[in-house]
């Protein structure tokens, strides 16, 4: 019998099923920026029917009330699914799921293209709210399983970032299309990028144990962090505690908030054409000011809790302050009306952003902190769904309020949002075991 030499992997680690396939950088770290590629994807895919919503009602001649309601239904579906999507990635993992949900949604974005009116678009973008969010009930089940503690905010600032991401790069890429195509190239032409990354998810993603090309070095690093574990997690832990006060204060805080991202995703375009003189050409040079802006904040706001958390702070403790921060800077909302001209309303909507993808990246990192692995997902659909929910309800009473009334009051509403959400969350989670 041969004698184990010392760079035989101990009898309890668990030995890669493939040839190693060494990567330039960390493993979890090429995860990481193909969650970010996909979540760009997600975001052109969605942002393309605002960045044109105006041309589209000119063409198919579609009221405010029909645009709200066609809204309303991306976001109904989109609640819907995001429950039956967190359920899905934890009974079918993020591998398969995430595939299935990249190619639906991309074929959904394509059919774009064929729609006549208002009935039409509304089934498309169904369609659409159907697929998109289990991207993120997915990546952060990734997160979950491949990263320690210390990192965990980062990579979902990073994936986060990808929303915003494609917000900044829809805008001169989807006017560019119409520009020179029609408006409906660009749904054909943003939704075909998905098979490419679809086949590329499926081809690379495996968990930490399974991976082809972890190296010693990192492999040894994650069951260090307790990221990979030879202990089979026992079956209480898959279940969601929905008795858990925390989960529902983090669901209510992101139906609080969440409309404020939905308004600048869905509506801002609208409002800087139609009170701000924007044409389609300037929006494409400029709105995706607020959307780098917002990408900033995805970067900053994992950074600074994860180097909080690095510092000796609980992790839940870490977050809270940081969001406390970026709370006291969205609160100043409502002076967006009545700024002069169109770069202080602009820069204005940056920081707004910003502060916002700040507060945004922690509140996604939360359940991460609170919940078991095997739950995330279920946790991430539960709470998405609360998300959209606020995101349905809020999109309604804006078309109202912009339709009779003006944006002034929906700039007023938005200042207080933050603010209550961090008390429900401070009163809340400081009972949180990990606090």
């Amino acid at each position: 019998m041969p004698i184990p030499s010392a760079s035989t992997p101990p009898l309890h680690t668990p030995a890669p099923r493939h040839a190693t396939l060494p990567v330039p950088i960390p493993v979890r770290w090429c995860i990481a920026l193909l969650l970010l590629a996909i979540s760009v994807l997600n975001y052109i895919d969605r942002q393309s029917l605002s960045i044109l919503a105006s041309t589209i009602q000119r063409d198919l001649h579609i009221s405010d009330s029909g645009y709200a309601t066609i809204l309303q239904c991306f976001l109904g579906f989109y609640t819907i699914m995001y429950l039956v999507s967190g359920r899905i990635v934890d009974r079918y993992g993020a591998r398969l799921a995430e595939t299935g949900f990249v190619l639906w949604w991309c074929l959904a974005n394509m059919a774009t293209s064929l729609v006549t009116g208002v009935f039409s678009l509304a089934v498309v973008r169904s369609l659409l709210g159907i697929g998109e969010p289990g991207n993120f009930t997915a990546a952060a089940k990734v997160v979950s399983e491949w990263f320690p503690k210390r990192e965990k905010a980062i990579a979902v600032g990073l994936y986060s970032m990808g929303g915003t991401l494609g917000a900044a790069i829809a805008a001169p890429l989807i006017s560019l299309l119409a520009l020179r195509f029609g408006w409906r190239s660009a749904f054909l032409f943003t939704g075909a990028a998905g098979l490419t990354l679809a086949t590329l998810w499926y081809s690379f993603y495996r968990r930490p144990a399974d991976h082809p090309s972890l190296g010693a070095e990192e492999r040894a690093m994650l069951r260090a962090e307790g990221v990979i574990s030879d202990r089979t997690p026992p079956p209480e832990t898959s279940r969601l505690p929905l008795r858990n006060p925390s989960l529902w204060a983090v669901l209510v805080s992101r139906m609080i908030t969440d409309p404020l991202w939905y308004f600048y995703l869905f509506w801002f375009p609208k409002y800087l054409q139609e009170v701000r003189g924007f044409t389609l050409a300037d929006l494409g040079k400029t709105i995706w000011i607020v959307f780098v802006s917002a990408d900033l904040g995805c970067l900053l706001g994992g950074w600074l809790s994860g180097r909080l958390v690095r510092s000796g702070f609980a992790p839940v403790t870490a977050r809270l302050a940081v969001m406390a921060g970026a709370a006291c800077i969205v609160a100043m909302s409502f002076l967006t009306p009545h700024l002069q001209g169109r770069a202080i309303p602009l820069a204005a909507a940056s920081a707004f952003a910003f502060a916002h993808m700040i507060w945004m990246t922690n509140s996604t990192t939360l359940p991460i902190d609170i919940f078991p692995v095997n739950a995330i997902g279920s946790a991430q659909g539960l709470i998405g769904a609360g998300s959209s929910l606020g995101g349905f309800i809020s999109s309604g009473l804006i078309g109202y309020c912009v339709t009779h009334a003006s944006y002034t009051p929906v700039f007023f509403a938005m200042s207080f949002l933050h603010p209550t959400a961090l008390i429900v969350l401070f009163f809340t989670l400081r009972r949180s075991p990990s606090q």
